[in-house]
C-alpha cells in the first residue's frame, strides 16, 4: 500500500497582497483627484483689479461719446444698447481680469455666480421681468444689465430707456 503524502496548501504570496493594496490606494487617489480637479472653481474673486483714475475717465468718456452719438441721432435705441454693452464688456474685462468681451450673458453670470450655477436661469428670468439688474456683485450687475439691454429694441419711450441705460452705464464705470 502506498501512502500518499498531502502537501500543505500553497498560500498567496505576500507580494500579491502588497500589489493589491497599492492598486486599491492608486484607484482611490485617482478617483479623489478626478473629483477635486473637475469641481467648479469658486475660489477666485472677480473685480479685484484696481483701476487708475485716468483709465476710469477714459471709460467714462466712451460712455459720453455713445451718449452724444445717440443725442445727435446717429444711432437708435438698439444701437445705443449695443454700443453701451460693448463699452461695459471692455470695462468689466479690464476691471475683473476675465475676458468677457465675447462671453454670453449666461457665461458672465456664471463667472460671477456666488451660488449654484442653476441660479443663472432664475436670475435671468427675474431680471428680465423687473427690467433692472439685481446683483450686488459688480460683474454680475454688468451681466444683468446686458440681459436687460437685449430686450427693449422697440421700447415705447426710447428717450427714457436711453437715459436710464446711460445712467446705469455711468454708475457702473464710476462706482466699480
Amino acid at each position: 500500500m502506498r501512502t500518499m503524502q498531502l502537501n500543505e496548501p500553497v498560500l498567496m504570496p505576500v507580494w500579491m497582497i502588497i500589489v493589491a493594496i497599492i492598486g486599491l490606494v492608486l484607484v482611490a487617489a485617482w478617483l479623489l483627484r478626478s473629483l477635486l480637479v473637475t469641481r467648479r472653481d469658486r475660489s477666485r474673486e472677480v473685480g479685484d483689479i484696481p483701476m487708475a483714475p485716468a483709465e476710469r475717465n477714459r471709460w467714462s468718456e466712451r460712455v459720453e461719446a455713445v451718449k452724444e452719438r445717440f443725442a445727435a441721432g446717429e444711432i437708435d435705441l438698439r444701437g445705443l444698447h449695443l454700443e453701451l454693452a460693448s463699452v461695459l464688456r471692455g470695462f468689466a474685462a479690464a476691471r475683473s481680469g476675465e475676458d468677457i468681451t465675447t462671453a454670453t450673458v449666461r457665461e458672465i453670470l456664471d463667472i460671477s455666480a456666488e451660488r449654484a450655477p442653476g441660479d443663472v436661469e432664475e436670475r435671468l428670468e427675474r431680471v428680465r421681468r423687473q427690467r433692472r439688474p439685481l446683483d450686488t456683485n459688480p460683474l454680475g450687475h454688468v451681466g444683468e444689465l446686458l440681459a436687460v439691454w437685449e430686450q427693449p429694441s422697440f421700447d415705447r419711450d426710447p428717450e427714457a430707456a436711453a437715459e436710464e441705460a446711460l445712467s446705469e452705464a455711468k454708475e457702473v464705470v464710476t462706482r466699480w
